[in-house]
């Protein structure tokens, strides 16, 4: 049976290393670099000769016709059979969908953090040389973030410590895989450690105005109502005393309740248990309702699957369909038709981490 291949004569593909340690082509086939492509097209006389189409799949251009970043998007294998087992490479989606520097965007922030606790909790021994490197990465730059915005110190402290008590508990004896790979892995380990160490919560000096005991209580009772979550109320509960009055209030857990389940399932839990029908304590329905269904995720941003062309990309962004200029046209005309949330999926961590077959 003949093999078609390249020509001898190809200058062939130039493989350069990543600061993240992996590596990725720096030129085409043609020998040209992707950054020369993009400099030729942003020139006039080449615009000229260029199907706009082309352009706008190289590149994205900012609100004032500069020549942005290639967008992050990523396509997938959405059939789970045998022929395409195995073909969906999780290092390198995360890479082409560019999760590193998402993490400093502060819609995505949480979501990542998700992914991230999903892998070092409950994927950590399957997953590839690549995507180890990946995961260090972006946990990385998580420890980088809290410490720039100050913020969500305790979901860096969290992963830290699932990190490292999965790397004791899977790792015992010889570790799998390449050992300088996971001498590399320590050495990065230790380094975002020491950056959660030394990270320190700057206090507000005291000629800032108005200060937290200054808020008027239906100004705290208002910030309490906007918290998705039992352990954010009973924190701010322990602030001072007008918060830690606020948040024993029964309206604050009833809409907490109301956010996280729906009317059938908080009427079915509280018939069950008969102590709640007797006393109406919110509180105490959101624990059940909680350890009998679970709490609502709820993220700012997601990723988004496409029907039509199983690309993956942030919705913020955008759809970046590749598709030819008929299926462009029919799926217009689809979108029309039909709300644009049924043709696009919003993926949650746990629906992305199956594409994987982790």
């Amino acid at each position: 049976m003949p093999i078609f291949s390249k020509d001898w004569r190809d200058p062939g593909d130039k493989w350069v290393k990543t600061d993240d340690g992996g590596w990725e082509k720096e030129k085409d086939a043609c020998g040209g670099s992707l950054t020369d492509m993009v400099v030729n097209l942003s020139d006039e006389e080449n615009q000229e000769n260029v199907d706009p189409d082309a352009l706008s799949l190289i590149t994205r251009r900012g609100s004032r016709g500069e020549i942005m970043a290639p967008q992050p998007y990523c396509r997938i294998y959405t059939r789970n059979t045998k022929e395409v087992a195995g073909f969906n490479g999780l290092g390198e989606t995360l890479k082409k969908l560019d999760f590193i520097n998402a993490v400093r965007d502060n819609r995505r922030f949480r979501y990542i953090c998700k992914l991230l606790d999903l892998l070092i909790t409950q994927k950590l021994s399957t997953l590839s040389g690549g995507a180890q490197k990946m995961l260090f990465g972006m946990l990385e730059e998580v420890a980088h973030e809290v410490t720039r915005s100050q913020q969500n110190v305790h979901l860096l402290q969290h992963l830290l410590q699932e990190l490292k008590k999965r790397l004791e508990d899977y790792l015992w004896g010889s570790k799998l895989g390449s050992t300088i790979l996971w001498e590399q892995h320590t050495q990065r380990l230790k380094g975002i450690d020491a950056i959660a160490t030394t990270i320190q919560i700057q206090q507000p000096g005291d000629d800032m105005h108005p200060t937290l005991q200054e808020v008027p209580e239906e100004c705290i009772r208002e910030i309490l109502k906007r918290l998705d979550n039992h352990r954010d109320i009973q924190s701010a509960g322990q602030a001072y005393s007008v918060m830690a009055k606020v948040s024993e209030e029964k309206t604050i857990w009833r809409q907490l309740c109301r956010f996280h389940w729906t009317p059938a399932q908080i009427e079915h839990v509280i018939q069950v248990h008969k102590e709640l029908q007797v006393q109406k304590n919110w509180q105490q329905i959101y624990n059940r309702l909680r350890r009998t269904y679970g709490l609502r995720e709820e993220y700012a941003e997601k990723l988004c699957l496409c029907r039509n062309c199983s690309c993956l990309f942030w919705q913020s962004y955008g759809h970046p369909c590749r598709t030819d200029t008929d299926q462009n046209a029919q799926m217009e005309e689809q979108i029309e038709e039909v709300k644009s949330d049924i043709i696009y999926i919003a993926i949650t961590p746990q629906e992305f981490l199956k594409y994987f077959h982790l």
